[in-house]
């Protein structure tokens, strides 16, 4: 496989199979300046930037003591924000008329669909990469997109009647309440901390070549990635879906039907669940059929394992983490990322998922005809949120 740079009209990466075949499919794909890496963009410091001179405040207040009842007056320490200023009192939102006729688009604002395999091969790569996943802290993230995530139309309907996007905040009776970084860490296993997420192609300079010391900029797993998206690659649009990608890199044995369709609300308690159960097998070595993805894309032995987590990890990424508007189709600018993930960086996930939760919030909350929304968001993480804060949700069994 063949990768070069063009500068006109725009900068792009450019793929061929054989440059000296006439009728070569060429795969051109849009390159943006990275944020991370060697040839990283050089970002001027924004003038308007948020952060605050003087983080907190002292003030003298009245303080009652909890068992004399005595008012002593003392210092208190009172911490400032830079989008909250004079704020007194929580004022429940108005319910707009538009909300008042609520209707989920066919959409369903990003809910995870089933995807033949998708749940065996999630079972597999947890087997075969624990020690990896544990080290970029996204073993539990990624063991979270084994299930599917029911809802009721009704609490998601409250919500959103209730979400302020002013200040990234619901309404209840208790005050404001919000998703933090820490929610996502904690209920979805997503990781605070690590390297900036940057979503983008790389140049074939950055993909192929070696530093001074003779290092790869990048990991060999993200040119086979690509050699991949370009074999599966069919028309002018440049995507590849889910099934097809799914279908390519894991050959073991499926054994998880499509569940039945379910009704649009659940106001009761569901008799059966009939995810996954949860339980990770041993890996055994792979077989002939396992390894025919490596060797049709010439991917040496050495490199398989990280190779086969980078090609899982773009799947999760684009289809339960960062979902947007080119539904269910594998996003080609991933694989930087999900490369340097497999070869063992951390990167901070919850940060910009957080970021897609509350645009998307935004999105819905002052939408003007919801059934034709089409924002897109890792919805599964709000409604475990809701669960977690509102005691939403059921404990089911699943068959046997």
């Amino acid at each position: 496989m063949e990768f070069s740079d063009r500068d006109a009209p725009y900068p792009c990466l450019e793929i061929v199979e054989n440059e000296q075949h006439s009728r070569a499919k060429v795969l051109t794909l849009k390159v943006h300046p990275p944020v991370i890496g060697a040839f990283s963009l050089l970002r001027n410091t924004l003038d308007t930037s948020h952060h605050l001179p003087e983080w907190s405040s002292t003030e003298t207040k009245d303080v009652t003591d909890d068992f004399s009842g005595n008012v002593t007056t003392e210092k208190v320490l009172l911490l400032k924000s830079s989008t909250h200023q004079n704020v007194v009192v929580a004022i429940p939102p108005r319910r707009d008329e538009h909300l008042s006729s609520w209707r989920v688009p066919s959409s369903g604002f990003g809910e995870v669909r089933y995807t033949s395999g998708y749940w065996e091969w999630v079972e597999d790569v947890l087997a075969r990469c624990k020690e990896t996943l544990d080290n970029i802290k996204t073993y539990d993230a990624i063991f979270a997109s084994m299930f599917t995530y029911d809802h009721n139309e009704n609490v998601l309907q409250a919500f959103c009647e209730n979400w302020r996007p002013s200040t990234n905040t619901v309404s209840t009776f208790v005050g404001e309440l919000s998703i933090s970084l820490w929610d996502l860490r904690t209920i979805g296993g997503l990781p605070v901390h690590g390297s900036f997420y940057d979503e983008v192609i790389p140049s074939a300079k950055e993909l192929t070549h070696v530093d001074d010391q003779g290092k790869s900029f990048l990991p060999r797993s993200c040119s086979f990635l690509f050699s991949a998206f370009y074999r599966l690659n069919k028309g002018a649009i440049n995507e590849v879906s889910f099934r097809e990608w799914t279908k390519f890199w894991f050959r073991g044995q499926r054994k998880y039907a499509e569940p039945s369709p379910r009704t649009s609300k659940n106001r009761t308690k569901p008799r059966m669940n009939h995810d996954p159960s949860g339980n990770i097998d041993v890996s055994l070595p792979r077989t002939e059929e396992e390894n025919a993805p490596f060797v049709e894309l010439g991917v040496e032995e050495s490199f398989r394992d990280e190779t086969y987590l980078a090609a899982f990890l773009a799947c999760w990424l684009c289809k339960f983490v960062l979902p947007n508007k080119r539904a269910d189709c594998i996003r080609a600018s991933v694989f930087k990322v999900t490369s340097l993930m497999a070869h063992g960086e951390i990167f901070s996930l919850a940060v910009p998922v957080l970021a897609s939760i509350y645009r998307s919030l935004r999105d819905i909350s002052t939408s003007s005809n919801l059934g034709a929304c089409n924002t897109l968001l890792p919805f599964h993480y709000v409604y475990g949120w809701i669960g977690e804060y509102f005691e939403s949700y059921f404990r089911v069994t699943r068959p046997q």
